[in-house]
């Protein structure tokens, strides 16, 4: 290796000192090697066997938890493309077959291809460490995706990282999904519909362990949209799912997501509404200044129901989360009738305040009237009064029903109690002439006897 004048940074082992791969120190976990700008000048001219021994080094290395092979130390979308091709690919992982010790691999932005993921395959298969991989930038396409996909099947992965990919296709096999991973990034590609579909098998897989999902700038529509929405609705692992700058998703789209996070539909689906998922992306919700556009516009809504989820989020009983977003959706949507009107008219749900009403057990309705009033005031209480007028004189009928109900079963019970009480009497009366008739026939048998003897 040629010495550049580089000087490591704490825990990293740059171009100038690679030497240190091969000792061993412990303080030394981290390989940042560049693959353009100066270090390129470098690197380019590194032969087939120079980067087959960079290979060997770091599977020799017990310490190293960290690889980046990058243009740049931090992601920059405007970075020339790093010299690490097919051909560099090969090489480094015929030296690299396994590592006890890595975590985590870094090579984004560089030339390879199809090739440099077949290269790792073998790398992939054996590591049983590595939480994160990201090769974002690389074109691998369709093809390359499937055999990474393969490749990490029984890895402890974690992290992958396949934005820019040059990706149209996904085929995801039942049997092939990761068991760790919490973490997919395909933006940047052209996954459409038919993908969606492929990717719902991640969402609705029973152990599924996927929190983020990242499909920013793709092809997806509306109707993508919907089978993810359609395959969320019992998911409780997904938080975060970015769809922003995918131009075919229409207000229908942004409307579907909008319900997932807050059926307005009835009280129960309210309730039985997604409370877990925190993000859709830039302009669907996840923006500060969506608070400044108009109340009644549909940004404003996602906005708010998304932030009631991540009041909660963090707890860990899954139960209790569901019940306490759901409740405060229920409390600032639900029984608000301008709220509820809003959120109707951008769902295309019918509007009847006295069917929401209809929907609470009668005995409950001072209580709900209670915080109606406490929470909206008293205009909104006065509509509550209203819609749930004959629901309260329901509850004062069914009280004296009920009460009649009460009197009647206590007669029954007194009449019963009597005529059990008449029965045990004669039961006690048949028993003493039973006792009875028994004395008299031992009194005759004995005077017999006596006879006998005479």
């Amino acid at each position: 290796y040629e010495y550049t004048g580089y000087e490591p940074v704490d825990n990293e082992i740059r171009v100038g000192e690679l030497h240190l791969l091969r000792v061993n120190r412990p303080n030394k976990t981290s390989l940042l090697l560049l693959t353009t700008a100066l270090e390129a000048d470098v690197v380019s001219e590194w032969t087939e066997e120079a980067w087959e021994l960079l290979g060997r080094d770091v599977a020799g290395n017990e310490y190293l938890r960290e690889i980046k092979l990058t243009p740049t130390a931090e992601y920059n979308d405007r970075a020339d493309t790093g010299v690490l091709n097919d051909q560099n690919m090969t090489s480094l992982f015929r030296g690299l077959t396994r590592s006890d010790s890595l975590r985590e691999i870094d090579l984004r932005q560089n030339s390879f291809g199809v090739g440099g993921i077949q290269s790792m395959v073998p790398f992939l298969q054996a590591s049983k460490n590595l939480r994160s991989l990201n090769i974002l930038g690389n074109n691998i396409k369709s093809e390359g995706f499937r055999l990474l996909w393969r490749a990490v099947r029984d890895s402890p992965i974690e992290t992958l990282w396949c934005g820019w990919c040059g990706v149209e296709n996904i085929e995801i096999d039942d049997e092939y999904i990761p068991k760790r991973l919490e973490t997919l990034n395909l933006c940047g590609n052209n996954i459409n519909p038919d993908g969606c579909r492929e990717l719902t098998k991640l969402l609705l897989k029973e152990d599924t362990t996927l929190q983020d999902l990242h499909l920013r700038e793709n092809n997806i529509d509306d109707e993508g949209v919907e089978i993810l929405v359609n395959a969320l609705r019992n998911n409780t692992s997904l938080i975060r799912l970015s769809l922003d700058a995918n131009e075919k998703i229409s207000k229908k789209g942004i409307g579907l997501m909008l319900r997932l996070v807050n059926d307005i539909s009835s009280i129960k689906a309210t309730l039985q509404s997604n409370h877990t998922l925190i993000m859709f992306g830039r302009g669907f919700g996840d923006d500060m200044h969506e608070y400044d556009a108009p109340k009644n516009s549909i940004q404003h809504k996602l906005r708010t129901a998304l932030d009631i989820n991540r009041d909660w989020m963090g707890k860990q009983d899954l139960a209790a989360l569901a019940a306490e977003a759901g409740q405060k959706k229920v409390i600032s949507t639900q029984l608000n009738s301008k709220e509820r009107t809003s959120l109707c008219c951008l769902q295309e749900v019918d509007i009847c305040n006295e069917a929401l009403y209809s929907e609470i057990n009668p005995l409950h309705l001072p209580e709900v009237l209670a915080i109606v009033g406490r929470h909206h005031g008293q205009s909104e209480l006065y509509v509550a009064l209203v819609s749930s007028i004959a629901g309260l004189f329901s509850t004062v009928n069914r009280k004296k029903f009920l009460q009649d109900r009460v009197e009647h079963h206590l007669s029954i019970i007194q009449e019963h109690t009597a005529t059990v009480e008449t029965l045990r009497t004669e039961i006690a009366a048949i028993e003493e002439a039973e006792e009875n008739r028994e004395e008299l026939q031992n009194e005759f048998e004995s005077l017999g006897f006596k006879r006998r003897r005479t």
